[in-house]
C-alpha cells in the first residue's frame, strides 16, 4: 500500500536546526521514498513498511540525541504527483 506521510519534528531547545536536519537527512537514505521538504514540515511518500521503517530510525536517532516532539500524519494513498493550483 501506497501512502503519503506529513512529519513535523520540533526539539525542544533553540538550536532546533541541526536536529531538523539530520532526521530529513535520515529519512532521505531511503531510495525508495519521495521525500519533498518545507518550511512546516517534510512529506514522505512510498510503500508503507518502507515509509514505517525510515520513520523508525529516524525518530529514534532525533529521540537519543535530544527531547522533542515529533507529529505524523498518514494518509492511505500516494498523492506525490498532486500539484496544487489554489
Amino acid at each position: 500500500m501506497r501512502v503519503s506521510v506529513e512529519v513535523s519534528v520540533y526539539p525542544l531547545t533553540e538550536d532546533y536546526k541541526p536536529t531538523v536536519k539530520v532526521f530529513i537527512r535520515k529519512v532521505s537514505e531511503n531510495s525508495a521514498l519521495k521525500v519533498r521538504v518545507n518550511g512546516i514540515s517534510t512529506q514522505i511518500f512510498g510503500e508503507l513498511n518502507e515509509v514505517m521503517l525510515s520513520l523508525e530510525k529516524a525518530i529514534e536517532s532525533c529521540f537519543d540525541s535530544q527531547k522533542a516532539s515529533v507529529i505524523v500524519k498518514f494518509l492511505g494513498t500516494d498523492l506525490s504527483e498532486y500539484e496544487y493550483k489554489g
